[in-house]
């Protein structure tokens, strides 16, 4: 399948990714791995947006925490 550039289609997308890996459910694209690369990039695009961070609210997922971008060590 190509992929769509469609803003709602890829939010769609990954939103059926959390969906799918919600307490510990797996995605189609899963392997053996313990690391998901559909599921990290779900939880991205999802924390992009106002609405896709409602839908890992309500699916109870941590919002993925951006690294901090200072030099220096933190206080």
């Amino acid at each position: 399948m190509e992929e769509s550039d469609r803003a709602v289609d890829r939010f769609d997308s990954a939103r059926r990714t959390a969906q799918q890996h919600a307490n510990g459910g797996t995605c189609f694209n899963c392997t053996d791995s313990k690391i998901c690369t559909q599921y990290t990039w779900a939880l991205e695009e999802l924390s992009r947006h106002p609405g896709g961070l409602d839908v890992l609210k309500k699916l109870k997922i941590a919002v993925p925490v951006e690294a901090p971008t200072e030099e220096g060590q933190q206080r």
